[in-house]
């Protein structure tokens, strides 16, 4: 179970593009995106899209338009925070 919850519409499913670098193969995951409303300081509201990496976007495919919650760990390095869904974690649907 995770401790953070990202909650928003699921705008898009895709796979990265594949390459290879310096001979390392990298790319050919899964991602899906979510725009979701982050709350400020002063009570305004901004709309923020995140870019996440699943290991089964079969779990996505039928809720693509629609509001979900997924389960989301942080990393945070230097001033740059990332985003992952952990293993095993699956969306549902928000109301």
């Amino acid at each position: 179970m995770s401790m953070l919850t990202l909650t928003g519409q699921l705008i898009n499913i895709f796979e990265s593009p594949k390459g290879v670098k310096d001979e390392k193969e990298y790319g050919g995951q899964d991602k899906i995106q979510i725009l979701g409303d982050v709350v400020l300081q002063n009570g305004e509201s901004r709309n923020d899209l995140i870019t996440l990496t699943t290991h089964d976007k079969q779990l996505f495919e039928g809720l693509k338009g629609k509001s979900i919650r997924v389960p989301v760990s942080v990393f945070a390095n230097g001033k740059s925070i990332t985003y992952f869904i952990p293993k095993g974690s699956k969306p549902t649907a928000a109301h």
